[in-house]
């Protein structure tokens, strides 16, 4: 049985939006969502920017979506991470619970002004290796 495909949260929000205009035929819903006039901006950027993205969508209108985690960007220094940025605060505490950024360039530039640390996803520290 094939799983739910992880889709950006705003084509989630947009697929919701539109639901009941599918055909139930994704190979034919994703050639009509190219002729829409509504599909615009974000949609239509990642729709058409890559076409591994339209398979995607067929595979998600298929077996059913749902929304990619929020990208959170913290600062590790050796164990500790950032949990304070307005004093540039460190402590022993876990990726669940350390401060974090939407933007990678945010925290990009912190640890460049701090001169050490390293810029880590939290979504993906201390979970096991795939």
């Amino acid at each position: 049985m094939n799983e739910k495909v992880k889709l950006p949260k705003f084509m989630c929000d947009w697929l919701d939006q539109h639901k009941e205009e599918f055909c139930g035929c994704p190979m034919t819903d994703v050639s009509k969502l190219s002729r829409e006039r509504d599909t615009v901006g974000d949609v239509r950027a990642w729709l058409f920017r890559d076409t591994t993205n339209q398979w995607k969508l067929i595979d998600a209108l298929r077996y059913g979506y749902e929304a990619e985690p929020e990208p959170r960007w913290g600062i590790k220094a050796g164990n500790c991470y950032m949990t304070n940025p307005e004093n540039y605060g460190f402590d022993d505490v876990t990726p669940e619970t350390a401060v974090y950024w939407a933007i990678k360039s945010y925290a990009d530039y912190i640890v460049k002004t701090l001169g050490f640390g390293e810029v880590v996803d939290l979504n993906k520290e201390g979970k096991a290796d795939d």
